[in-house]
């Protein structure tokens, strides 16, 4: 795992930590976690993501990524919820019968929340003291 990404005009450590269900938070989960394992992985070598913890309960998932700036938490989220959720019903379909009868695989809503080097009150002190 690099710390940072360079880029023509921008360096980034941008870390993000989500959490989400499927819908009606059914726990289902263990029955797929492979496939969900394997569509993870194709999404993040789509969008070059770099995948740094994975943890799949039979009701939610836990995510933690790297990824470049250019991609907003909500992107993310949408990247790796859309395409799993598409595939994961394709493939199967007994529960898509049984339990996502209304479409779509996964909640709406995640929890995302970030990580950095340094803590916030570093920046704080950093932003106070620097002369402008």
């Amino acid at each position: 795992m690099e710390e940072y990404r360079s880029h023509a005009h921008s360096v980034s450590s941008c870390k993000y930590h989500f959490v989400w269900s499927p819908k009606y938070r059914h726990p289902v989960l263990d029955v797929v976690e492979v496939d969900v394992r394997e569509l993870f992985a194709e999404t993040a070598d789509h969008f070059e993501h770099e995948i740094l913890a994975l943890e799949i309960a039979d009701d939610h998932i836990h995510l933690f990524v790297q990824t470049d700036s250019k991609h907003s938490p909500a992107d993310i989220a949408r990247q790796f919820k859309s395409y799993s959720g598409k595939h994961l019903l394709e493939r199967y379909p007994e529960i898509r019968e049984s339990y996502f009868w209304g479409g779509g695989f996964w909640k709406v809503g995640y929890y995302v929340g970030t990580t950095g080097a340094v803590s916030e009150k570093v920046i704080e002190r950093y932003i106070e003291e620097t002369e402008h």
